[in-house]
């Protein structure tokens, strides 16, 4: 499937699944580290979870609007 047919949640979450794989084939070896020094493959998928991650702190975080005078509804 392509881009136009998935929801923005749904290309974060494969974003995010492809990101975990990445680190999961990247896994250190017996030494603690990657087998590729500084593998840029790996921090790149570091960045894209952080990424994710502190979009979706700031979409939670929201501040909620003040009540709408004119909104019978939220004049309560």
């Amino acid at each position: 499937m392509t881009a136009p047919f998935l929801s923005l949640a749904q290309i974060r979450n494969r974003l995010i699944l492809t990101a975990r794989t990445v680190l999961r084939q990247h896994r250190p070896g017996p030494d603690g580290h990657c087998r590729t020094p500084d593998c840029p493959v790996a921090t790149a998928a570091r960045n894209v979870l952080r990424t994710a991650e502190e979009v979706q702190q700031r979409s939670t975080a929201t501040s909620p609007t003040e009540p709408d005078r004119d909104d019978p509804q939220q004049a309560r």
